[in-house]
């Protein structure tokens, strides 16, 4: 929970700050309280602590910029939002010079404000994330691409951490849970960005709006996904062995397109008989096996956005027949699509 104070001397622009609908919407920040009396401003910051302060701008610019001057000075982790009517290059220059988190110019509307609260949510939490989880999510990372198998136990204690560094508040935990296993996946992706194609992107982005969960079933929820991860690196780590490693990236890398041993061979400059013979030698699979594996894969992630059309997930994967891509698909997973499909939405519909 973030907690949001105001200083208007005149009250005016509080009223309409309180009267915006997002406050009854949302749930993740509250206004705990309005003041007037310039005299009550560092008091007040002393003992509530909110989180983001709204100083709303006098007609005596410089003096409010001495105030905000003097609580950026005192209080440090407040993040202070100034508002006010004044769009001049130096006093707009002067207000972030003295660590104002964003300004804001009057008429002000709800989503201006909400889109600058959020920000603050954004800055906090991943600074957070990089600075004091940045060990743990190391040991994910190297557990991943050793092949697995500590998944939970890292992800445990890295839950753990975060909610006794944010005092249980379970808003604020799941918050930061989410930028954390966000930021994990950019980082996966970024040493393997191949795997972006076998991992459902959605599992792993930060989100508003989110309904809240119990500590435990976020961190089997971080479990199942970072397992996947790991289920992934293992399956297609033959793709940074030296000798088929140009084949086999070339496959996953081009997997959303029309693929045969001869056009794969073209595309790493080999003889299509040499291809399919070093990659069976080194691998134990068979070439065209192999392909029908990378489709089937790269199809299970299609297939969990309930929008797309069977015929739609054949055509994006390569194949122009869509009942020939069911055989495949039947072939390797033991369902047809369209159950499979069914079968994930009644999974993740029973695990919200």
């Amino acid at each position: 929970m973030q907690y949001v104070g105001i200083y208007d001397k005149s009250g005016h622009v509080a009223e309409k700050i309180k009267a915006m609908s997002f406050w009854s919407i949302r749930n993740d920040f509250e206004l705990i309280e309005v003041i007037q009396d310039e005299d009550e401003i560092y008091t007040y910051l002393d003992t509530k602590r909110p989180n983001i302060f709204l100083l709303v701008m006098e007609q005596n610019e410089v003096s409010s910029i001495e105030k905000l001057k003097q609580i950026t000075n005192l209080f440090l982790g407040i993040k202070i939002i100034m508002i006010g009517y004044e769009k001049s290059y130096e006093v707009v220059r002067k207000i972030f010079l003295n660590a104002a988190f964003d300004y804001l110019i009057q008429p002000l509307d709800a989503r201006q404000l909400e889109e600058a609260l959020v920000r603050v949510y954004d800055m906090i939490g991943l600074g957070y994330v990089v600075n004091d989880l940045q060990m743990k999510i190391d040991a994910l990372i190297d557990n991943i691409f050793l092949g697995g198998g500590q998944e939970e136990i890292i992800i445990q204690n890295m839950i753990d951490q975060i909610y006794e560094d944010w005092k249980r508040d379970a808003i604020n935990c799941q918050v930061i849970a989410d930028k954390a296993k966000n930021h994990i996946y950019e980082i996966l992706i970024d040493r393997k960005p191949w795997l972006e194609k076998f991992l459902y992107r959605n599992d792993f982005t930060y989100k508003f709006g989110f309904s809240l969960m119990r500590k435990e079933d976020i961190i089997k929820e971080w479990a199942r996904c970072f397992q996947e991860a790991s289920k992934m690196v293992v399956k297609y780590q033959m793709i940074d062995d030296k000798l088929v490693y140009r084949i086999g990236k070339y496959v996953v890398v081009h997997v959303d397109e029309k693929l045969s041993l001869e056009s794969v061979a073209e595309g790493v400059y080999l003889n299509p008989s040499y291809v399919s013979h070093i990659f069976k030698k080194t691998t134990g699979m068979n070439f065209t096996d192999y392909m029908a594996e990378v489709k089937v894969d790269r199809a299970k992630v299609l297939l969990r956005d309930s929008r797309m059309k069977i015929y739609d997930v054949a055509s994006t994967v390569g194949y122009s027949d869509s009942e020939y891509f069911a055989k495949i698909f039947k072939k390797k997973t033991g369902y047809c699509p369209t159950s499979y499909q069914k079968m994930l939405e009644e999974l993740y519909e029973k695990n919200k």
